[in-house]
């Protein structure tokens, strides 16, 4: 399954299947956890989002545990930049977070969501402190919304971070479930081309944590998707030609895209194709569109009663992938 971009920051790596750690160890959730504990770590949660999103080396760095510093490097400044650019939010809200105490060094831990639906998860990740407390937060207000996974440790009196994760958890207020639902539902009804959209949105937020997160349906999701895009694959033999324009257009891609302009915010799906007319012949171009948009539903079934806008672009000659090409854009509303 193709993941989506991780920004990944850990003092250690432990990728192998996560299983929980026998003995005394104690795991509280939620409003389990005292309240005493759970300010100090929102105090520490806030400085970690104000850092993060703004910028803030320096501020991040305080609250990192020497061992992710080292470990992280350079990278560190990469990413906090990166991650600053990409979720610009004012606030967060907590989704969850876990108090593990009695652990062991080197010990798997596993610590999982008890929301009883579809979207529960597991976290796993190798102790480095007997208490260990794991803040799963998101960002709000953005059309991709991130997930900012922290994992402290508990050194003497003060928590400082073992791990630290972000990636996409959310487009539009939908995550990876959402979309996995949505998809599996458009596949029910024959059409093909937006639940393989779909699919490929679940598996953009399907690894927000990156290899510590994984969604109890992961495993059904995996499964999907390829079934899906194999049989999207055996039913459109690219470039498909549209005999029913006069021009003949040749579709070479379909893919969704994400538009975060604000008030279209949403996402579309992205058709591509080749033109036989001079991209400079915008007039001729643009009828050859408008005739492009009343085929469209005929040959992908579904596309123009799903969405409420379709894009196309249109090229001369079909991108190498190689450099840039030209190519001429128009946009259909549908609803």
């Amino acid at each position: 399954m193709k993941k989506s971009i991780i920004y990944l920051l850990a003092a250690f790596l432990f990728t192998t299947t996560f299983q929980s750690c026998t003995g005394d160890k104690d795991i509280q959730v939620n409003n389990q956890i005292s309240s005493d504990t759970r300010a100090v770590i929102a105090a520490l949660n806030k400085k970690l989002f104000e850092g993060i999103t703004s910028g803030n080396i320096a501020a991040v760095k305080a609250l990192l545990s020497p061992d992710l510093i080292n470990k992280s490097g350079a990278q560190l400044d990469t990413v906090i930049n990166r991650c600053s650019k990409r979720y610009p939010a004012k606030d967060f809200e907590v989704l969850d977070e876990y108090l593990s105490k009695g652990m062991k060094k080197k010990d798997a831990d596993t610590v999982k969501s008890q929301h009883k639906n579809d979207s529960d998860y597991a976290i796993g990740f190798q102790a480095v402190n007997d208490e260990m407390y794991t803040s799963v937060l998101l960002t709000k207000g953005l059309t991709v919304n991130g997930m900012i996974l922290a994992v402290y440790g508990k050194y003497g009196n003060d928590w400082k971070v073992n791990i630290l994760q972000m990636g996409d958890y959310s487009i539009a207020g939908k995550n990876a479930i959402d979309y996995y639902k949505q998809a599996l539902d458009l596949y029910s009804k024959g059409n093909l081309v937006d639940a393989t959209d779909m699919i490929i949105i679940t598996s953009q937020l399907v690894s927000p944590g990156g290899n510590y997160f994984s969604y109890k349906k992961e495993s059904d999701m995996k499964i999907f998707f390829s079934k899906v895009i194999d049989e999207a694959n055996a039913t459109y033999h690219l470039p498909v030609v549209v005999s029913q324009v006069k021009t003949a257009p040749q579709i070479f891609s379909m893919s969704p895209q994400v538009v975060e302009e604000v008030g279209h915010q949403g996402i579309f799906p992205v058709i591509r194709y080749k033109s036989t007319i001079k991209l400079t012949d915008t007039i001729a171009l643009k009828a050859e569109n408008e005739a492009l948009q009343q085929s469209i539903g005929t040959i992908f079934k579904g596309l123009d009663q799903n969405n409420q806008y379709i894009l196309y672009q249109v090229y001369d000659q079909i991108p190498d992938g190689k450099s840039d090409t030209k190519h001429y854009g128009f946009i259909q509303k549908l609803r």
